[in-house]
Protein backbone atom coordinates (compact mmCIF):
# COMPACT_ATOMS: atom_id res chain seq x y z
CA UNK A 1 0.00 0.00 0.00
CA UNK A 2 1.08 3.77 -0.35
CA UNK A 3 2.18 3.57 3.77
CA UNK A 4 4.69 0.80 2.85
CA UNK A 5 6.00 2.26 0.11
CA UNK A 6 6.56 5.24 2.12
CA UNK A 7 8.04 4.11 4.76
CA UNK A 8 10.74 1.99 2.85
CA UNK A 9 11.75 5.62 1.07
CA UNK A 10 12.05 7.41 3.73
CA UNK A 11 13.88 4.24 5.14
CA UNK A 12 16.46 4.30 1.92
CA UNK A 13 16.72 7.58 2.14
CA UNK A 14 17.90 7.55 5.78
CA UNK A 15 20.52 4.57 4.26
CA UNK A 16 21.89 7.37 1.73
CA UNK A 17 22.65 9.95 4.15
CA UNK A 18 24.36 7.46 6.78
CA UNK A 19 26.58 6.33 3.75
CA UNK A 20 27.87 9.71 2.75
CA UNK A 21 28.37 10.64 6.65
CA UNK A 22 30.61 6.75 6.51
CA UNK A 23 32.34 7.97 3.41
CA UNK A 24 33.31 11.18 4.90
CA UNK A 25 34.44 10.27 8.39
CA UNK A 26 36.34 6.80 6.66
CA UNK A 27 38.50 9.33 4.81
CA UNK A 28 39.84 11.28 7.79
CA UNK A 29 40.02 8.44 9.74
CA UNK A 30 42.84 6.81 6.87
CA UNK A 31 44.04 10.66 6.71
CA UNK A 32 44.92 10.57 10.68
CA UNK A 33 46.35 7.17 10.77
CA UNK A 34 48.58 8.32 8.10
CA UNK A 35 49.90 11.18 9.51
CA UNK A 36 50.40 9.43 12.84
CA UNK A 37 52.96 7.02 11.15
CA UNK A 38 54.46 9.96 9.41
CA UNK A 39 55.14 11.50 12.71
CA UNK A 40 56.82 8.57 14.39
CA UNK A 41 59.57 9.10 11.12
CA UNK A 42 60.93 8.37 7.85
CA UNK A 43 62.52 5.01 9.91
CA UNK A 44 59.91 3.96 10.73
CA UNK A 45 56.78 4.29 8.16
CA UNK A 46 54.29 2.00 8.50
CA UNK A 47 52.26 4.02 6.05
CA UNK A 48 53.29 5.76 3.34
CA UNK A 49 51.49 8.63 1.76
CA UNK A 50 50.56 6.21 -1.42
CA UNK A 51 48.89 3.96 0.42
CA UNK A 52 46.99 6.18 2.54
CA UNK A 53 45.37 8.04 -0.68
CA UNK A 54 44.87 4.34 -2.45
CA UNK A 55 42.80 2.98 0.14
CA UNK A 56 40.97 6.60 0.72
CA UNK A 57 39.96 5.72 -3.06
CA UNK A 58 39.13 2.28 -2.23
CA UNK A 59 36.89 2.87 0.45
CA UNK A 60 35.09 5.88 -1.55
CA UNK A 61 34.61 3.63 -4.13
CA UNK A 62 32.59 0.65 -2.99
CA UNK A 63 30.39 2.84 -0.58
CA UNK A 64 30.04 4.52 -3.66
CA UNK A 65 29.26 1.84 -5.53
CA UNK A 66 26.82 0.99 -2.50
CA UNK A 67 25.27 4.42 -2.42
CA UNK A 68 24.53 4.26 -5.89
CA UNK A 69 22.42 0.71 -5.31
CA UNK A 70 20.32 2.75 -3.19
CA UNK A 71 19.38 5.58 -5.02
CA UNK A 72 18.59 3.27 -7.94
CA UNK A 73 16.36 1.43 -5.50
CA UNK A 74 14.88 4.72 -4.25
CA UNK A 75 14.34 5.86 -7.75
CA UNK A 76 12.67 2.45 -8.64
CA UNK A 77 10.12 2.34 -5.24
CA UNK A 78 9.34 6.22 -6.07
CA UNK A 79 8.58 5.09 -9.39
CA UNK A 80 5.83 2.32 -8.42
CA UNK A 81 4.48 4.99 -5.96
CA UNK A 82 4.20 7.12 -8.73
CA UNK A 83 2.38 4.73 -10.54
CA UNK A 84 0.12 3.15 -7.59
CA UNK A 85 -1.04 7.25 -7.06
CA UNK A 86 -1.45 7.61 -10.27
CA UNK A 87 -4.29 4.33 -10.71
CA UNK A 88 -5.85 5.62 -7.33
CA UNK A 89 -6.20 8.96 -8.49
CA UNK A 90 -7.93 7.83 -11.61
CA UNK A 91 -10.12 5.31 -10.25
CA UNK A 92 -11.48 7.97 -7.38
CA UNK A 93 -12.93 10.61 -9.73
CA UNK A 94 -15.60 10.37 -12.60
CA UNK A 95 -16.03 13.59 -15.06
CA UNK A 96 -19.53 14.66 -14.82
CA UNK A 97 -19.81 18.43 -15.95
CA UNK A 98 -16.93 20.34 -17.96
CA UNK A 99 -16.67 22.82 -20.44
CA UNK A 100 -13.49 23.11 -22.13
CA UNK A 101 -14.01 26.44 -24.60
CA UNK A 102 -13.48 24.68 -27.56
CA UNK A 103 -16.14 26.34 -29.42
CA UNK A 104 -16.38 30.11 -30.82
CA UNK A 105 -18.89 31.60 -28.71
CA UNK A 106 -20.25 31.11 -24.77
CA UNK A 107 -22.57 28.12 -23.99
CA UNK A 108 -25.47 29.28 -23.01
CA UNK A 109 -26.69 25.94 -21.69
CA UNK A 110 -23.86 26.29 -19.35
CA UNK A 111 -22.73 29.72 -18.58
CA UNK A 112 -25.20 33.21 -18.21
CA UNK A 113 -23.51 36.50 -18.46
CA UNK A 114 -23.53 38.42 -14.63
CA UNK A 115 -26.22 41.41 -16.03
CA UNK A 116 -29.12 42.51 -14.55
CA UNK A 117 -28.33 42.25 -10.96
CA UNK A 118 -28.02 38.06 -11.91
CA UNK A 119 -26.31 37.31 -10.05
CA UNK A 120 -25.70 40.91 -8.30
CA UNK A 121 -24.53 44.26 -9.53
CA UNK A 122 -22.41 44.45 -12.91
CA UNK A 123 -19.92 46.97 -10.93
CA UNK A 124 -19.21 50.39 -10.18
CA UNK A 125 -19.77 53.81 -12.39
CA UNK A 126 -19.59 57.50 -12.03
CA UNK A 127 -22.15 60.05 -11.02
CA UNK A 128 -22.85 63.41 -12.34
CA UNK A 129 -20.14 64.57 -9.91
CA UNK A 130 -17.31 62.46 -11.23
CA UNK A 131 -17.71 60.13 -7.36
CA UNK A 132 -17.49 56.10 -8.17
CA UNK A 133 -21.23 54.85 -6.62
CA UNK A 134 -20.11 51.59 -4.61
CA UNK A 135 -22.93 49.50 -5.62
CA UNK A 136 -20.88 46.72 -5.94
CA UNK A 137 -19.03 46.71 -3.05
CA UNK A 138 -15.45 47.48 -2.44
CA UNK A 139 -15.07 50.36 -3.70
CA UNK A 140 -14.00 48.63 -7.34
CA UNK A 141 -13.46 50.12 -10.04
CA UNK A 142 -14.93 47.73 -12.88
CA UNK A 143 -18.38 47.10 -14.65
CA UNK A 144 -19.51 44.05 -16.35
CA UNK A 145 -20.01 43.66 -19.85
CA UNK A 146 -20.62 40.85 -22.08
CA UNK A 147 -18.59 42.08 -24.78
CA UNK A 148 -15.41 41.84 -22.41
CA UNK A 149 -15.88 37.93 -22.69
CA UNK A 150 -15.17 35.69 -25.86
CA UNK A 151 -14.73 32.22 -26.67
CA UNK A 152 -11.49 31.23 -28.93
CA UNK A 153 -8.37 29.63 -29.32
CA UNK A 154 -10.20 27.07 -27.02
CA UNK A 155 -10.36 29.12 -24.24
CA UNK A 156 -12.73 31.54 -22.53
CA UNK A 157 -11.50 35.07 -22.26
CA UNK A 158 -12.47 38.35 -19.61
CA UNK A 159 -10.51 41.10 -21.16
CA UNK A 160 -10.17 44.06 -19.01
CA UNK A 161 -9.99 47.63 -20.98
CA UNK A 162 -9.57 51.24 -19.37
CA UNK A 163 -12.91 53.02 -20.66
CA UNK A 164 -12.67 56.89 -21.55
CA UNK A 165 -15.60 58.41 -22.72
CA UNK A 166 -17.93 54.51 -22.33
CA UNK A 167 -21.60 54.51 -20.63
CA UNK A 168 -24.10 52.11 -19.63
CA UNK A 169 -27.63 52.24 -18.64
CA UNK A 170 -28.24 51.94 -15.07
CA UNK A 171 -31.38 51.89 -14.12
CA UNK A 172 -32.42 53.57 -17.50
CA UNK A 173 -29.89 56.50 -16.74
CA UNK A 174 -26.67 56.58 -18.88
CA UNK A 175 -23.55 56.53 -16.53
CA UNK A 176 -19.87 56.63 -17.24
CA UNK A 177 -17.46 53.69 -16.04
CA UNK A 178 -14.07 53.90 -15.45
CA UNK A 179 -13.12 50.05 -16.46
CA UNK A 180 -14.74 46.76 -17.96
CA UNK A 181 -14.48 43.33 -17.38
CA UNK A 182 -16.36 40.40 -17.58
CA UNK A 183 -17.99 37.61 -15.31
CA UNK A 184 -20.18 35.09 -16.01
CA UNK A 185 -21.43 32.58 -13.63
CA UNK A 186 -23.68 29.20 -13.68
CA UNK A 187 -26.83 30.37 -11.45
CA UNK A 188 -29.86 28.41 -12.28
CA UNK A 189 -28.09 26.38 -15.08
CA UNK A 190 -25.75 24.11 -12.89
CA UNK A 191 -25.16 23.42 -9.16
CA UNK A 192 -22.75 21.29 -7.54
CA UNK A 193 -23.07 19.36 -4.25
CA UNK A 194 -19.25 18.09 -3.00
CA UNK A 195 -16.63 16.64 -5.50
CA UNK A 196 -13.19 18.52 -7.12
CA UNK A 197 -14.06 21.58 -9.11
CA UNK A 198 -11.54 22.48 -11.23
CA UNK A 199 -10.07 25.80 -13.49
CA UNK A 200 -7.19 25.55 -16.13
CA UNK A 201 -6.01 29.67 -15.94
CA UNK A 202 -3.93 31.96 -17.19
CA UNK A 203 -4.17 34.90 -14.58
CA UNK A 204 -3.63 38.78 -15.58
CA UNK A 205 -0.86 41.00 -13.58
CA UNK A 206 -0.85 44.17 -12.72
CA UNK A 207 -1.63 46.24 -9.58
CA UNK A 208 -5.91 46.17 -9.19
CA UNK A 209 -6.37 43.63 -10.87
CA UNK A 210 -8.47 40.75 -9.21
CA UNK A 211 -9.45 37.40 -10.66
CA UNK A 212 -11.64 34.73 -9.17
CA UNK A 213 -13.14 31.05 -9.68
CA UNK A 214 -15.75 30.93 -6.59
CA UNK A 215 -19.31 29.45 -5.71
CA UNK A 216 -22.49 30.99 -4.04
CA UNK A 217 -25.30 28.78 -2.57
CA UNK A 218 -27.55 27.48 -5.22
CA UNK A 219 -30.19 30.35 -6.65
CA UNK A 220 -28.85 33.22 -4.67
CA UNK A 221 -28.80 36.45 -6.11
CA UNK A 222 -28.85 39.82 -5.06
CA UNK A 223 -32.78 39.75 -4.93
CA UNK A 224 -32.42 37.45 -2.27
CA UNK A 225 -31.99 41.40 0.20
CA UNK A 226 -29.58 39.45 2.70
CA UNK A 227 -25.70 38.16 2.60
CA UNK A 228 -25.12 34.48 0.97
CA UNK A 229 -24.98 32.06 4.22
CA UNK A 230 -21.50 30.72 2.69
CA UNK A 231 -19.16 31.26 0.19
CA UNK A 232 -16.30 29.28 -1.07
CA UNK A 233 -13.29 30.88 -3.04
CA UNK A 234 -11.70 28.44 -5.01
CA UNK A 235 -8.73 30.73 -5.62
CA UNK A 236 -7.98 34.43 -5.86
CA UNK A 237 -5.36 35.78 -7.00
CA UNK A 238 -3.87 39.47 -6.53
CA UNK A 239 -2.21 41.46 -9.61
CA UNK A 240 0.15 43.31 -7.14
CA UNK A 241 1.26 40.00 -5.32
CA UNK A 242 1.59 37.33 -8.43
CA UNK A 243 3.74 35.21 -5.96
CA UNK A 244 0.62 34.27 -4.04
CA UNK A 245 -2.47 31.85 -4.71
CA UNK A 246 -5.48 32.02 -1.65
CA UNK A 247 -8.14 30.26 -1.06
CA UNK A 248 -10.99 30.86 1.33
CA UNK A 249 -14.40 30.15 2.77
CA UNK A 250 -16.71 32.83 4.01
CA UNK A 251 -19.78 31.66 6.72
CA UNK A 252 -22.73 34.26 7.60
CA UNK A 253 -22.57 35.18 10.90
CA UNK A 254 -25.95 36.12 12.96
CA UNK A 255 -24.73 39.34 12.52
CA UNK A 256 -24.82 39.27 8.91
CA UNK A 257 -21.40 39.77 8.73
CA UNK A 258 -18.84 37.11 7.43
CA UNK A 259 -16.45 34.74 9.89
CA UNK A 260 -13.43 33.88 7.25
CA UNK A 261 -11.47 30.84 7.25
CA UNK A 262 -8.36 31.92 5.16
CA UNK A 263 -5.39 29.72 6.02
CA UNK A 264 -2.26 29.44 4.43
CA UNK A 265 -1.91 30.65 1.22
CA UNK A 266 0.06 28.95 -1.52
CA UNK A 267 3.51 31.03 -2.26
CA UNK A 268 5.45 30.60 -5.05
CA UNK A 269 9.55 31.22 -4.81
CA UNK A 270 11.40 33.11 -7.22
CA UNK A 271 13.35 30.32 -8.67
CA UNK A 272 9.74 28.37 -8.95
CA UNK A 273 8.88 27.56 -13.03
CA UNK A 274 5.51 28.51 -11.79
CA UNK A 275 4.13 31.44 -12.69
CA UNK A 276 0.46 33.07 -12.50
CA UNK A 277 0.45 34.18 -15.90
CA UNK A 278 0.75 31.24 -17.45
CA UNK A 279 -1.87 28.41 -16.91
CA UNK A 280 -1.70 26.40 -13.70
CA UNK A 281 -4.62 24.58 -12.32
CA UNK A 282 -6.99 25.61 -9.32
CA UNK A 283 -9.25 23.48 -7.17
CA UNK A 284 -11.15 22.04 -4.31
CA UNK A 285 -12.10 19.24 -3.33
CA UNK A 286 -15.23 18.80 -1.46
CA UNK A 287 -16.85 15.97 0.84
CA UNK A 288 -19.29 16.01 3.58
CA UNK A 289 -16.12 16.21 6.26
CA UNK A 290 -13.93 19.00 4.89
CA UNK A 291 -12.44 21.49 2.31
CA UNK A 292 -9.32 21.19 0.09
CA UNK A 293 -7.45 23.54 -1.84
CA UNK A 294 -5.19 22.99 -4.37
CA UNK A 295 -2.82 24.58 -6.93
CA UNK A 296 -1.68 22.09 -9.78
CA UNK A 297 -2.86 19.52 -7.67
CA UNK A 298 -0.83 19.95 -4.45
CA UNK A 299 -2.84 20.48 -1.70
CA UNK A 300 -2.12 23.91 0.54
CA UNK A 301 -4.74 24.02 2.95
CA UNK A 302 -7.68 22.47 4.69
CA UNK A 303 -10.86 23.16 6.37
CA UNK A 304 -12.43 21.22 8.56
CA UNK A 305 -16.74 21.49 9.62
CA UNK A 306 -15.76 21.02 12.77
CA UNK A 307 -13.35 24.19 13.09
CA UNK A 308 -16.38 25.80 11.61
CA UNK A 309 -18.60 24.09 14.61
CA UNK A 310 -15.79 25.82 17.29
CA UNK A 311 -16.14 28.93 16.45
CA UNK A 312 -20.32 28.35 16.98
CA UNK A 313 -21.21 28.90 13.46
CA UNK A 314 -23.87 26.44 11.43
CA UNK A 315 -21.62 24.83 8.34
CA UNK A 316 -23.48 26.30 5.15
CA UNK A 317 -21.25 23.78 2.90
CA UNK A 318 -23.81 21.27 3.04
CA UNK A 319 -25.67 22.22 0.27
CA UNK A 320 -25.42 22.83 -3.99
CA UNK A 321 -23.64 25.74 -5.28
CA UNK A 322 -22.98 27.49 -8.45
CA UNK A 323 -19.95 28.27 -9.75
CA UNK A 324 -18.62 31.83 -10.76
CA UNK A 325 -15.71 33.21 -13.19
CA UNK A 326 -14.78 37.08 -12.67
CA UNK A 327 -11.76 39.70 -12.86
CA UNK A 328 -12.43 42.31 -10.18
CA UNK A 329 -10.65 45.99 -10.24
CA UNK A 330 -9.76 47.31 -6.82
CA UNK A 331 -10.09 50.57 -5.78
CA UNK A 332 -6.25 50.65 -6.29
CA UNK A 333 -6.45 50.15 -9.94
CA UNK A 334 -5.04 52.74 -11.86
CA UNK A 335 -2.94 54.95 -8.93
CA UNK A 336 0.24 53.66 -10.30
CA UNK A 337 -0.39 52.77 -14.22
CA UNK A 338 1.02 49.85 -13.34
CA UNK A 339 -1.21 47.57 -15.31
CA UNK A 340 -0.97 47.77 -19.03
CA UNK A 341 -4.14 47.78 -20.65
CA UNK A 342 -5.94 45.58 -22.05
CA UNK A 343 -5.10 42.73 -20.01
CA UNK A 344 -6.93 39.35 -20.07
CA UNK A 345 -7.84 36.37 -18.07
CA UNK A 346 -7.36 33.24 -20.34
CA UNK A 347 -9.24 30.25 -18.95
CA UNK A 348 -8.87 26.58 -20.78
CA UNK A 349 -11.47 24.69 -18.99
CA UNK A 350 -13.57 24.44 -15.65
CA UNK A 351 -13.95 20.30 -14.72
CA UNK A 352 -16.18 18.99 -12.00
CA UNK A 353 -15.78 15.40 -10.91
CA UNK A 354 -17.37 13.62 -8.17
CA UNK A 355 -16.25 10.34 -6.10
CA UNK A 356 -16.67 6.72 -8.62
Amino acid sequence: NSYSFLSSIHKLKKEIQNMKKNIFFRAVLLMLMGNMAFAAGDSQNTISSQQVETSVVQAKEKIEGNLNKVENSVKAKKGKLDKFISKVKGKSWKLVWDDEFNGDRLDSTKWAYWENGNPWNAGNYVDENGKLVNQYGFDAKQYYLRDNVKVENGNMVITLKKENDKKVNVDGVERKILYSSGAIHTRNLYNVKYGKIEMRAAMPKGIGTWPAFWLWPEGYSQASGKPAMGEIDIVETYGYKMNRVTGTAHVLKSDNTYKSFGGNAYRISRWSKEKLTDFNTYSIEWDDKEIKWLFNDKVYKRLSYKEIEKNGLQNPFNQPYFIMINVALSKKTGEDGDVDFPTEMKVDYVRVYQKK
